[in-house]
């Protein structure tokens, strides 16, 4: 009887355990699932929630970059961003470079143009497109705007420097003929730095031009060149060079303040969008559209290289053109800048 007894409680005992046993399975069962598909959730959530912006590029080129950094950082043990981009152009802009390219044969096959350069680039995302933008052009005036960032930059350093004033005396020597020309400052008059940057960029005034350039620290300008990995400027090398896309740079850093701080990279571009040349990327793009943009024109002998470079603010899309050209008509040569400004922007909205 006792015997019947303990095995009928073996049993018990047995079911028992057998019981919690099935019990945990079942319990880490459910928690196992309940993780995988909270795992599921977590990871989807933030993709379906955040803002979508699809970014066209091959693997090639997520994994080919040019950087540059600010190597000055050292004794801070950082080493800032400047600016990156992608080695290799878009496809998104493919069908537009196609058509561009035509245009600008056309224009070429006439004889009065040698030769464009076109680098355009969505400044938001890591997206360009360039014909012949390696291609190297006289900047004239455009090298008004890293005399601009070497002034904002003292500034940065040593605040005050933009109420400096400057008593203007007309040099000997005359300046290069403009065919743009805006107001002038005058000579026998004394302004401050930020009132001659305005008329440098607003008006294109070689006079306030060269006022500035005599407080110039020439080692410190060059700086600016060596920072952002563009070949060096020499005053004296009456044949300097720039392509569209080593040009671009200094908008670019303006656009994402990664050289100058941000209020003095808006002050820059503020000034930028008061230039008052509109014959060229403007002339035909709405009035009601800011335009951060500066122009040059520099000729040798028979040939004119009429550039210019610029940030066009269109709503959420805004984006970056420089175009140079080479030719012996500088009318023809605005006037085909124009062409191609008004082509991008007409599409633009639709890339």
């Amino acid at each position: 009887m006792k015997k019947q007894e303990k095995n009928h409680s073996e049993k018990s005992t047995t079911k028992v355990k057998t019981g919690h046993y099935n019990i945990k399975v079942i319990i880490l069962s459910g928690i196992t699932v309940v993780s995988i598909l909270l795992n599921v959730y977590l990871v989807t959530k933030p993709a379906a929630g955040a803002k979508k912006e699809t970014i066209t590029s091959s693997v090639e080129d997520a994994c080919s970059l040019d950087i540059i950094r600010n190597m000055h950082g050292e004794k801070h043990y950082i080493y800032p961003l400047i600016l990156a981009e992608l080695n290799s152009e878009s496809q998104r802009f493919d069908n537009l470079k196609l058509d561009l390219s035509k245009l600008i044969m056309q224009r070429e096959s006439g004889g009065a143009i040698e030769s464009v350069s076109v680098y355009l680039k969505d400044i938001r995302r890591a997206e360009w497109m360039s014909i012949g933008s390696d291609k190297e052009y006289l900047p004239g005036s455009l090298m008004k705007v890293p005399i601009m960032i070497y002034f904002l930059k003292e500034e940065q350093e040593h605040p005050g420097t933009l109420k400096k004033e400057i008593l203007y005396e007309r040099p000997q020597s005359s300046f290069p003929e403009q065919s743009y020309r805006g107001d002038s400052i005058v000579p026998g008059k004394k302004y401050s730095i930020s009132e001659l940057l305005r008329y440098m960029i607003d008006e294109s005034d070689n006079n306030a031009t060269w006022a500035l350039t005599r407080q110039i620290d020439q080692q410190k300008y060059k700086q600016i060149f060596a920072d952002l990995n563009i070949p060096p400027y020499e005053v004296s090398n009456t044949r300097y060079a720039l392509s569209p896309r080593q040009y671009s740079k200094f908008l670019r850093v303006l656009y994402n303040a990664s050289y100058l701080n941000v209020d003095l990279s808006a002050y820059a571009l503020q000034l930028l969008s008061g230039c008052k040349f509109r014959d060229g990327i403007a002339k035909d793009l709405p009035t009601d559209i800011t335009i951060a943009h500066k122009f040059g024109e520099r000729g040798i002998n028979y040939d004119m290289d009429f550039s210019e470079s610029a940030i066009i603010y269109n709503g959420s899309k805004p984006y970056l053109l420089t175009i140079m050209t080479r030719g012996k008509d500088i009318k023809l040569q605005t006037a085909l800048v124009s062409e191609i400004s008004a082509e991008i922007f007409m599409r633009y909205k639709d890339l």
